[in-house]
């Protein structure tokens, strides 16, 4: 689970802090979900679908819950990587399984364990573009969505006193400037 973490006082209820963000929209999961012919991007498992949207960069060391920093994954991988990096959590598993493998470790090794550093940057890289090509028909839908939703937003505009107008469009413009480029 994302978000900041409960707090444990003795003898008090567990208080669970707000996270500041909310869930993704279902169409950018089922984007990435369907990238990559639907297997996870580390293990390449062909046994499991991917299960889970992963974070390349975890949301706990400053990754953006954006679609360009999300690859499916299989829920093993994604327990396993937790929130470490790819490059993190190779290392982990490298210092874990130094020396030959033996039958009972768990997980075994992933495929891109025999990938080099820059390897790895490569094969998320081409999972990152998978995702991004297999969201353009949802952002399509999701665009022509929003038009719908700007002509209604206009209607009831029109329907506002001035005073309100003008606090609405103070929340919108400030929206725009925040995805102004």
């Amino acid at each position: 689970m994302h978000g900041r973490p409960a707090l444990r006082q003795p003898g008090r209820v567990l208080i669970r802090l707000p996270t500041p963000r909310g869930p993704l929209p279902s169409w950018v999961r089922e984007a990435v979900l369907s990238a990559a012919g639907g297997w996870c991007t580390y293990c390449g498992s062909m046994a499991v679908r991917a299960e889970v949207v992963d974070h390349v960069e975890p949301l706990e060391q400053g990754g953006a819950d954006d679609i360009t920093n999300l690859v499916p994954a299989c829920r093993s991988c994604n327990a396993s990587k937790k929130d470490r990096t790819p490059e993190q959590w190779k290392k982990s598993l490298e210092r874990r399984h130094y020396g030959p493998a033996r039958c009972w470790d768990e997980p075994p090794y992933p495929d891109f364990m025999d990938y080099t550093d820059a390897g790895l940057t490569d094969l998320l890289s081409e999972a990152q573009s998978e995702v991004l090509a297999a969201a353009l028909p949802y952002q399509e839908r999701t665009i022509a969505k929003m038009k719908v939703y700007v002509h209604r937003l206009d209607a009831n505009l029109r329907n506002l006193t001035p005073c309100q107008r003008e606090k609405v469009l103070d929340e919108l413009r400030a929206l725009i400037d925040r995805y102004d480029d």
